[in-house]
């Protein structure tokens, strides 16, 4: 949602362009020359994004590009129903390459895919504004509509988080029924050739209840009796079926650690599948749990420490990664797809992605784990951007939603039976200061995730 008044300087060099080619002013949703050319280099973009990111890449364009559609939607529907005049909904931001007018608004498209605005007139006190569409202002609305039409993008954010997720727990399945499975609903996923595990005749989906009588209630558990025994007799009581039995075994050693004991089997929660009527209640559990971890993660990152952190990570951006330990062969834990796949490409750290980072874990997620892992990415996403944006600072709509929970406060304290507005000016300093830190993250999480190997294959 835009608070001012969309540059003009790249909307007249579009126009001046297009002059200077020699193209006449084309009629209401025709295309200009220059237009076409600017269509043509965003085809040719996404053919060539295509081609070397494969289908998950043109999925997450386009699934961003989407998101970003709806979220403007919120705020130009509800701006359209509290009667506010809307004079732009664009896709994209600087030279246009396509528009139509319908009434007082212009629809269109942008050369560059960085976000939408929708430009909602007089969004507050210091905007010049015509004399005769004062009546249609933003700030001249009363209160529930302006914080309907400030709070509208987030809302469609986690309206879209909900559906995905519901999505994914009927659609496909997750681990456990959950984003965050319970781990002791692990089974045997997965039997190495040649092991204890496999003389034992263990199979896909048994239940290893215990070692030597002792609960391996979760994979860990297993691994850590077994670590220190290599070439030990052990007891094993699985569960198949219903029916339980022990069954007698001599550990191995570990192929990468001699002194380590080596079972050969892999753990993880099985996928499940909920109803459709289960689905219901379950999305909006995930939804909550996920809203949960995502202010934590914010509230991490924003502490001095989380701050520094993130210096730390900026100035060693250039160094070697560190090598990751190796795992035991045979042996997985369980989890999401797509959170495995942002784990391993950023294990450790606290901090935001650009969107080429977002990008790079769209891809390995959608080819580690299909389009369940990029239907739950999305989900993250869209729960994560629908709280950053309610951050209570301008030019974020918990701006807007905060001028107007002001405003509305002291109309009520000091008994106004008229508008209150506020100052705006005053908060224009801070508003500037936000813009340059907002400007700084930009950079640096590029910069970041540049350097942390960021290949397109």
């Amino acid at each position: 949602m835009s608070t001012d008044n969309p540059p003009a300087a790249p909307q007249r060099a579009a126009e001046i362009a297009d002059e200077v080619a020699g193209a006449p002013t084309p009629p209401d949703g025709a295309m200009t020359a220059g237009q076409w050319v600017r269509l043509a280099g965003v085809l040719a973009l996404l053919v060539w994004l295509t081609t070397a990111t494969g289908i998950y890449g043109l999925a997450m364009v386009l699934g961003l590009v989407v998101m970003i559609f709806l979220h403007e939607l919120g705020h130009f529907v509800m701006a359209k129903r509290a009667g506010m005049k809307v004079t732009e909904f664009f896709l994209g931001f600087g030279p246009r390459i396509w528009s139509f007018q319908r009434g007082e608004t212009e629809y269109g498209f942008k050369l560059i895919p960085a976000g939408a605005y929708v430009k909602i007139v007089g969004m507050h006190e210091i905007e010049d504004v015509d004399p005769a569409d004062e009546a249609q202002t933003y700030r001249q609305k009363p209160f529930w509509q302006r914080f309907g039409v400030a709070v509208a993008g987030s809302t469609m954010h986690f309206i879209l988080a909900i559906v995905l997720l519901y999505v994914l727990l009927v659609g496909f399945g997750l681990p456990g029924g959950a984003i965050s499975p319970d781990e002791s609903k692990w089974r045997v996923s997965s039997v190495t050739a040649d092991s204890a595990a496999a003389e034992a005749g263990l199979r896909d989906g048994d239940d290893l209840v215990a070692v030597d009588g002792r609960s391996t209630a979760t994979f860990e558990d297993l691994r850590a009796q077994v670590a220190d025994r290599p070439n030990e007799d052990v007891t094993l009581t699985v569960e198949r079926g219903g029916e339980r039995r022990e069954v007698d075994v001599t550990l191995g050693a570990n192929p990468t650690d001699s002194r380590a004991g080596f079972l050969g089997v892999g753990g993880a929660v099985p996928v499940e599948k909920l109803s459709p009527i289960e689905g219901v209640p379950a999305a909006f559990g995930e939804f909550g749990t996920v809203t949960r971890q995502s202010v934590g993660a914010l509230g991490r990152l924003f502490t001095p420490s989380g701050i520094a952190d993130f210096g730390g990570q900026v100035a060693n951006a250039r160094d070697e990664p560190a090598e990751s330990p190796d795992t035991e062969p045979g042996s997985s834990g369980s989890g999401s797809s797509a959170s495995s796949s942002a784990s391993s490409e950023q294990e450790g750290e606290n901090r935001l992605l650009s969107l080429l980072g977002v990008f790079r874990i769209g891809v390995d997620a959608g080819e580690g784990g299909g389009p369940a892992a990029l239907i739950l990415l999305f989900a993250l996403i869209n729960v994560f951007i629908g709280l950053f944006n309610l951050v209570p600072l301008l030019p974020f709509d918990g701006g807007h939603v905060a001028i107007a929970v002001y405003e509305k406060f002291q109309e009520k304290r000091q008994g106004l039976s008229r508008r209150y507005f506020a100052d705006v000016a005053k908060l224009l300093p801070l508003t500037y200061v936000v813009v340059i830190v907002l400007g700084l993250i930009f950079v640096s999480t590029l910069y970041l995730d540049i350097f942390n190997e960021l290949e397109i294959n």
